[in-house]
Parts: structure tokens; sequence; C-alpha cells
């Protein structure tokens, strides 16, 4: 996908967690991790809170041990990051440090970073971050001030041009929006402290989305990813990006949106003009219910992507398909069962145009891998595990979205060697009006889904908005551009002002 012929869409994550602090795994298994199916992803270890309270049963001297192994490892996690980049993944050094009077940052450095700075204030850390041109990236800010929400009072555009919007915190755009922070202890979210409440003070950001994965798994599916429009895949490219807010949020699926106004892509500041003209384009892994064009944060477009199919898809001809796995029994007796996977898909009549990976994090093992090899256009062998045990949001599944092109007579062969010896052939054709549920052996075992066929024109759309004749508004006037899936995944670009 890309936008204005100049910038491509990459997908990484920019806050996650393992051993090097107080969450689970070694710094070594995230990397290889974020490796297998992001572009880039920050490492942010846990690093201070230097205003923790006390609890009771001294439950901080969790917090504080892990602070104090992320110390012990600094000059490890610097060589590990350095080494860990190569021409196609990006790999940027960072921690995290947390307050309960000013919020959570994540600062991400453009480059070695051989001080771990640990300030008691957030002027301190913010003129840091300037000094060394790192990012501070705020993080689940909708949480009530003094309970680590984010002190907006200190909010510095120079350092701080995006925000997290999104994490497996939940969903911060409003006290409305979809995804209710429930997971933590922390609280719910507070009007004043979400996105929406500061975009309309008239605070500008871009947004970003990560996972805050305490598994040591980076791009946890489900968690939030964010997308960045760059020139190039290199540390400089990400960081002129990040600052310039060419960034898209996403819950899950990668959905790329892509809008410019008068020209001028995501993220920018206009000057007054009264007619705008917006090119909207949106690319995403799954069925499209609906693309939004917000002004001021109310919708001013809609577009329905089924409204304008009136024939099931056909072949020869696109499309992508959902193989979703994992389920199994559901007692409490098989709480620990983790299932491994080996299976073989080939397609007859056909190629695999593309694959994307929607691994999450449950269950931790430091060991096992998801791996997917391209075999060749028509072959994939993918070596995956699930569990019910420590499923973000209790879903024990895992998925690949297929894009395939397929003749009428297509068939998909898929052929396990576990959990069980099975071999299922499937008619693509048979897969648009119907979805097809298998399972590897007597009830309460795994099992797996092909979701029915999604055609191009669910999945993408290409759109021309105007919206013209704007008198001048005090503070200008911002535009975001949003999109949701029948799955409910969601994307958010980063706002466009005018004026």
């Amino acid at each position: 996908m890309m936008m204005n012929k100049k910038y491509r869409l990459f997908w990484g994550d920019l806050h996650n967690h393992n051993a090097v602090g107080y969450a689970k795994g070694s710094l070594e298994r995230s990397i290889d991790i974020a490796r297998e199916h992001l572009d880039f992803f920050a490492f942010t270890g846990h690093a201070s809170w230097h205003d923790m309270p006390l609890m009771p049963g001294d439950r901080h001297m969790h917090w504080v041990k892990g602070f104090q192994a992320h110390t012990r490892h600094w000059p490890k996690t610097r060589q590990l990051m350095r080494e860990a980049g190569s021409d196609t993944f990006v790999s940027l050094l960072g921690y995290e440090w947390h307050s309960s009077a000013y919020g959570d940052y994540c600062l991400i450095f453009p480059e070695d970073q051989p001080e771990l700075f640990l300030p008691d204030h957030v002027g301190k850390l913010l003129e840091f971050a300037r000094q060394k041109a790192a990012l501070a990236i705020p993080h689940h800010v909708g949480y009530k001030l003094g309970w680590r929400g984010y002190n907006w009072r200190h909010f510095d555009p120079r350092v701080s041009p995006v925000v997290e919007i999104f994490s497996e915190h939940g969903c911060t755009m409003s006290d409305r929006a979809p995804y209710p922070m429930i997971l933590h202890s922390n609280g719910g979210r507070s009007v004043s402290q979400t996105i929406e409440y500061q975009l309309a003070r008239g605070t500008r950001f871009g947004f970003t989305a990560s996972t805050d994965d305490h598994f040591g798994y980076p791009g946890a599916y489900g968690e939030g990813l964010v997308g960045i429009w760059a020139e190039e895949l290199s540390a400089a490219s990400l960081f002129e990006a990040l600052r310039a807010r060419r960034t898209v949020a996403v819950t899950g699926d990668r959905i790329g949106l892509s809008v410019t106004l008068n020209g001028q892509p995501i993220g920018s500041e206009l000057a007054y003009e009264p007619d705008r003209a917006f090119e909207v384009a949106v690319e995403a892994p799954d069925a499209l219910e609906m693309i939004e064009l917000l002004r001021n944060g109310r919708p001013i477009q809609r577009f329905f992507p089924e409204d304008r199919i009136d024939s099931p898809l056909k072949l020869p001809g696109r499309a992508r398909c959902r193989f979703q796995y994992g389920w199994g029994p559901w007692s409490a007796l098989s709480l620990e069962r983790i299932c491994r996977w080996d299976v073989s898909i080939r397609i007859e009549g056909g190629t695999f145009r593309a694959v994307e990976k929607h691994f999450q994090s449950g269950p931790f093992d430091e060991e096992l891998r998801d791996r997917l090899i391209r075999v060749s256009e028509r072959e994939l062998h993918l070596q995956s595990f699930t569990s019910r045990k420590q499923a973000y949001l209790e879903d024990p599944t895992k998925s690949l979205v297929l894009e395939l092109e397929a003749d009428p007579s297509a068939r998909l062969t898929l052929e396990f060697s576990q959990p069980a010896q099975k071999r299922f052939v499937l008619p693509v054709a048979d897969l648009i009006l119907e979805n097809a549920v298998e399972f590897t052996g007597v009830f309460t075992t795994e099992s797996f889904v092909l979701h029915r066929l999604v055609s191009p024109e669910e999945s993408s759309c290409r759109l021309l908005w105007e919206d013209r004749g704007r008198d001048r508004r005090e503070g200008g006037d911002m535009y975001v551009l949003r999109a949701r899936q029948h799955n409910n995944q969601w994307a958010w670009s980063s706002p466009i002002w005018v004026g």
C-alpha cells in the first residue's frame, strides 16, 4: 500500500515488555518473535516509578525488583538491540518511565543511548528527551489523574508528537470507545483524560497503538499495533514519520488507512482553505463494515462497502481467507494445556499472493515459537501453539489471513501432523457462501475454521470526498479517518488540521 507514491506503510510495536523488567521472557526471545512478523519494534523495559505507593503485602516489591533487573541489564539491552537490526527489520532502544502524578512515558531513542536517565520529575525527563532527540510517548492516558493517568498539563509536542490511544489496557479515544479499560487495577476511563476531549481543547498530536504486552511477545495480536507511513525502513525514516505524525493506530488487524487533504498526508497542518478535497484509500485483511471521515469529532462522510456489492464473489479472481485455529478444552482441568500445531497448507489452481500473521502472546513459553515458512507461492508451512492459558481477552485462537488468486476449480489442502494426523481438502469455491469448521479429534479437542472468502470490494476501497465552503473556525478544523471491520477490529488515522 502506498501514499502519495512516496511513503510505504510499515507495521510495528513501540511498547512491550519481558523479564528485563517485571514481565516474562528473555529479550532474545522478544527480538526473535518481533523479527518473525513485524517490520520494526522498540523494546521499552520497565525502568522506574519514583512516586510508587507502598502496597499491601509488600506487593510493590514486584515492581522494585523489576526495575533493579532492568538497570542491571541495560548494557546488555543496548548490545542486543544494536545487533537485532537488519536491512529488513528495525530495532529501537527504549524504556518506560512510570509516574502516579505525571503518567507513563515510553522513551524511544534514534540511536544507542548509554545513559539510563530516571528522574523524579517529568520536566527533567522531557528535557532529557529533547537533548537526545528522543521520543517520549504517553500511554494509557485515560486513567484518572494521580492514578498513572497522563498529566496533560505537561504535554510537549516537541518530544510527544504522537500519543498511544490503544493497547492491551484498552482504548482511550473516549469514555464510550470500544475496548473499555477493564484488565488492570487502575480503574476506568476519565472523560477529561481521553483523546477526543484533549483534541477538542486544541491539543495537537498523532496516534499510535502498541501492545504493552507483558509476555515478551511484541506485536501480540489484538493488543495494538502502529502503522507508520515512511519513505524507507530505517530508524531515521521511522523517526521522521513519527515526528510528522504519519501514523495509523489499529487494534489488531492491519487495516491500512491513507488519507490526503488537498494533497497533504496524515498528520499535516494546513493553512485555512474553505474547500477541502480528500483522497481516501483503505486496505484491510477482512470485511470492512464502515469507513468514516470525522470533522472535529463528528462524522461528515460514511461509506459501507457492502452497500455496493450486489452479487457474491466470483472466481477466477482474488480473495482473502482467514485460517483460524485453536479453541480446545474449556474445563478447569485443561487450562494448562498447550496444543502444538504443524500444518502444511497447499493450493491447487491458484497461488498465495500474501499472508498476514495474527499470532497472540498467550500462553507464555520461553522456547515455543510461532513460525510460518512460505515454501512457495502454492505452499505454506505453519508451526504454532495455542492454549486457553493466559489468552488475551480469553481468545484461545490464532490465525493467518491468506490472500489468494484462484481459479473456479482451485482446491485448498490442509495436511496436519500436529495436533493429530489429519488431511482436509476443500474446493475454494465452497468458501464463497459457507465456511469450513473442522475438528482435529473428538469433542473438546482443538479445531479450525476456514472463514468465508472476502472479496476485494469488501476489504478495500478508494474514495473521493469533499468538504467545501467551510468558514474560518477559531482553532481550525481537524479531520480523522477511522474504519471498523465486521469482526470489530478498528483503525484510526492521525488527524489532519486546517487553519
